[in-house]
């Protein structure tokens, strides 16, 4: 019996000793993709200015870079922060590759353009802070993939069109902030069904109507 179990334990260690080595190419070539989406996020962010973000270079690793981030077990980017400075660019549709992200806070950085669908490629997102910008477009669709997220941060943008009906399919939602927009037509209550709500801002927008009675009992408003 001790035999065997010595054998066992043998073949258990070279099985081990077998997939090390394809566990660490793993691991490099997810790291790799981090750096690389950095990078393309970076040109975009900055508009090519060569003297922003400095810090994002190859002469360190990535999670030393500023704003950036890394979780400690796969070292892979969890977060992007960055607010009241210019960066001046848009937001590339890299930033779905970086898969690990949970908070997204690019407040009062001067961006422009669109929020990208990619963003929808974030299944662990969790925060969404694009609040004092110059962003244009719809709220994208696609952040209905993002099932994780608690917090919508999009105030004093130029986001147009109308409020999304499918806010209702985020259950773990807890604050929507779409407050000070170009948003038209009417508040859909069916945002009222997020049961997880606990702040809701729509004000300074081009709405009309009122205020659907699903909203109003839970006061929410803020």
């Amino acid at each position: 019996m001790k035999s065997f179990m010595t054998l066992l334990l043998y073949f258990a260690f070279q099985i081990l000793v077998y997939c090390m080595p394809f566990a660490t190419v793993a691991l490099t070539l997810s790291s790799k993709t981090d750096k690389l989406a950095l990078l393309a996020l970076k040109e975009k962010l900055t508009n090519g200015a060569p003297d922003s973000l400095p810090s994002w270079n190859e002469s360190q690793h990535f999670c030393e870079w500023q704003g950036v981030t890394c979780g400690r077990r796969h070292m892979r980017v969890t977060a992007l922060h960055f607010e009241n400075q210019t960066l001046g660019g848009t937001l590339g549709s890299s930033v779905g590759n970086l898969t690990f992200l949970r908070i997204l806070q690019l407040r009062n950085v001067n961006l422009y353009g669109e929020i990208p669908s990619q963003i929808g490629r974030l299944k662990r997102l969790q925060v969404l802070n694009l609040k004092n910008n110059n962003l244009h477009g719809e709220v994208p669709m696609e952040l209905t993939n993002c099932t994780n997220i608690k917090v919508i941060l999009l105030r004093s943008n130029r986001l147009s069109g109308r409020i999304p009906t499918w806010f209702d399919s985020m259950n773990q939602l807890t604050q929507l902030n779409l407050a000070a927009n170009n948003l038209v037509g009417t508040i859909p209550s069916s945002v009222g069904n997020v049961s997880s709500l606990q702040k809701l801002s729509f004000g300074e927008n081009r709405l009309e109507g009122s205020i659907p009675h699903s909203l109003v009992v839970y006061d929410l408003f803020v």
